[in-house]
């Protein structure tokens, strides 16, 4: 009878410590995948941010535009001639395609893409076909730590 109470004991306690660490293993995967989330932001954020201190288009570098038909073409989008990294970018679509790999010391390279687009001014999910006062910034970031891309974006009005 006692063994049995003892061999029922350690079944139980076996059953607690396998739980103890499932449940330790769960938590600390959450965490390596929220800290990676947080780096991802982090780096999207900002770029982000720097594009949004460029102007609008290279029409508007200089002066005002008042017809959205003076804007950049939709297939002239991205860096113009001479400007090769963002110190040289003057205008939010030069960014366009532009590509980078941001480091951090816990996840290592997170891979950071952008398309800029103009939008329908009511629909600013919709890509317009035609230069608008509107554009998307779709930042993406990736890293092996995250499930899926993580994908930031901005509209930006003129």
């Amino acid at each position: 009878m006692q063994q049995l109470l003892v061999i029922g004991a350690l079944i139980i306690l076996g059953s607690l410590v396998l739980t103890f660490n499932r449940s330790t293993q769960n938590v600390n995967a959450n965490n390596y995948f929220n800290t990676a989330v947080i780096d991802a932001t982090a780096s999207g954020q900002s770029i982000i941010e720097s594009i949004q201190t460029k102007a609008f288009d290279e029409q508007t570098v200089l002066s005002a535009v008042t017809s959205a038909g003076d804007l950049t073409g939709v297939g002239s989008l991205g860096p113009d001639a001479g400007e090769s990294n963002p110190l040289q970018f003057d205008d939010i679509d030069d960014y366009d395609n532009y590509t980078e790999v941001d480091t951090f010391q816990q996840f290592g390279n997170f891979s950071v893409s952008v398309q800029v687009n103009y939008v329908q001014k009511y629909s600013p999910e919709t890509i317009s076909s035609t230069p608008t006062f509107i554009k998307k910034i779709d930042v993406t970031v990736t890293n092996s730590y995250l499930v899926q891309p993580l994908t930031l974006s901005r509209i930006i009005s003129y």
